[in-house]
């Protein structure tokens, strides 16, 4: 893969069109073929499976970008708000479940067991608990009453994504060119 960007990166750069194109770059999935005795190997620990199994790394490239990592939960439902906004490409952000990995808006990833990570905390709903980040506080009502908040959020994702499924909703919304 190395290679290859390199290549391309070259290629760009050669065209005079490296300054004006954006490269994302993501895994969609953890490697299905292996066991997860076998990926707990290849990351050097046993690897949770509820959250840490489905961490991966999402890279994106610009020449003129300044180099930063993001130390807060996102996921691949955030990557097409946020290169809509890098592009600044029109888009109306009702449409779609996610949101701009740059932006103030807490973050929100919702797995389809209905757990979830937020930047105050996590949910694993095979085991039923909700576990605080590091520094955040809360009351046990307190914590109660922000895991039902986001559990009601989810389900409402849930409920809408399923129903712009089953009504071809986007056909009727995004007029036809």
């Amino acid at each position: 893969l190395d290679k290859a960007l390199e290549y391309l990166l070259a290629e760009l750069e050669a065209a005079g069109v490296l300054d004006q194109t954006l490269i994302g770059m993501s895994a969609d999935h953890y490697p299905y073929g292996l066991e997860l005795s076998e990926i707990s190997e290849l990351r050097g620990h046993k690897v949770e499976e509820n959250f840490e199994l489905y961490k991966s790394s999402f890279i994106l490239y610009n020449s003129k970008m300044e180099p930063m990592t993001l130390d807060r939960p996102v996921s691949s439902l955030d990557i097409i708000p946020t290169i809509s906004n890098l592009m600044d490409l029109s888009f109306d952000s009702r449409l779609m479940m996610g949101i701009d990995m740059f932006s103030d808006q807490a973050p929100l990833v919702i797995f389809d067991n209905r757990s979830f990570i937020t930047d105050l905390g996590r949910y694993n709903s095979k085991s039923r608990t909700f576990t605080l980040e590091p520094g955040v506080s809360m009351t046990d009502q307190e914590k109660k009453d922000y895991r039902r908040f986001i559990s009601n959020e989810m389900e409402r994702q849930f409920y809408y994504s399923a129903r712009i499924l089953d009504t071809d909703y986007y056909s009727l919304v995004v007029p036809k060119e």
